[in-house]
């Protein structure tokens, strides 16, 4: 039998657990909830992953639970404050035999940070095809938690990957052959695998599905940047989500490995655009992310 040289009990600990991200509390009998602030992102803002984590988690409240959300579209309109609450406004926008639509604003001091639309749909027997193809990547237990990786590379890595990854991330994220855009900076693909284990013990496939939004929106518009630097936010470059989109092709545990193949098709303007897939273990298509950022070069403090 093969070992496995990263088992999971090597992984390190992350920085919120999934009852953390999904705790929201209904404001009177009006769909508005509040979440307080937190998970603080490398710029110092709140991670943009809370927002559509939440802001789905509000949207599911009094949608029928025989329908799965589908698909969600986003926009980031402010930073966040991390040491702030947020307020999630929910409009019903649709209610039929076989469909559900929300709307939902996030909304901190007053001023609309963030706001979503997502689709709910009833499933029925149709047509079923899958045309991606997983990557060709080691599992999991054989790639190295990323952690560690920065910890046995810091004296070659860039400093913002020290600074940025050394320690616990919002999710346990191991990077196929991460020597590629920690070392040489090359471009093309980026693989990683990512879970949240501490959601193991949630039965509602629609919260997973909340999860799973929460970790698609880690290190995807990073890949954006390869090309041209290393990336991740620091003194030279300024990486920050505009929009994002994904969907859900297959129910989903998050508290299973996860493999999320991203892409950039193309860059300019201060703007790149991502695109992502998420895999099961089996190979699965589990989901479709895209997402836009901005990408601006930054001069070094001299």
């Amino acid at each position: 039998m093969k070992s496995c040289p990263f088992p999971d009990g090597e992984s390190l600990p992350t920085t919120e657990t999934a009852s953390e991200i999904l705790d929201l509390r209904r404001q009177g009998e009006a769909d508005i909830f509040v979440a307080a602030g937190g998970a603080r992102n490398h710029i110092g803002t709140m991670f943009g992953g809370r927002l559509i984590g939440q802001s789905l988690f509000a949207a599911i409240q009094g949608v029928d639970a025989a329908m799965p959300l589908t698909s969600f579209h986003a926009y980031f309109l402010a930073p966040g404050q991390a040491d702030r609450p947020v307020d999630y406004h929910v409009a019903r926008l649709r209610d039929s035999r076989r469909f559900a639509n929300r709307q939902v604003s996030a909304v901190q001091a007053g001023r609309t940070i963030f706001t979503l639309m997502c689709e709910f749909h009833a499933p029925e027997d149709s047509f079923t095809h899958q045309h991606a193809a997983m990557p060709d990547v080691p599992p999991p237990e054989e790639v190295m938690p990323l952690q560690r990786f920065v910890e046995e590379n810091r004296a070659w890595i860039d400093p913002s990957a020290i600074r940025n990854f050394s320690g616990a991330t919002p999710i346990e994220l191991r990077p196929v052959a991460p020597e590629r855009y920690f070392l040489t900076r090359s471009g093309g693909p980026r693989d990683f695998w990512f879970r949240l284990p501490s959601a193991a013990g949630i039965a509602d496939p629609r919260r997973h599905q909340c999860l799973a939004a929460y970790g698609s929106d880690y290190w995807l518009g990073g890949v954006t940047a390869l090309p041209h630097a290393f990336p991740t936010n620091g003194r030279e470059l300024l990486i920050s989500s505009l929009d994002h989109a994904m969907w859900f092709h297959r129910p989903v545990r998050c508290d299973q490995w996860l493999l999320h193949h991203t892409r950039s098709p193309g860059a300019g303007d201060g703007l790149g655009l991502a695109q992502g897939q998420i895999f099961d273990r089996d190979g699965r298509l589990i989901a479709t992310t895209v997402q836009e950022c901005l990408l601006r070069r930054l001069q070094p403090d001299r």
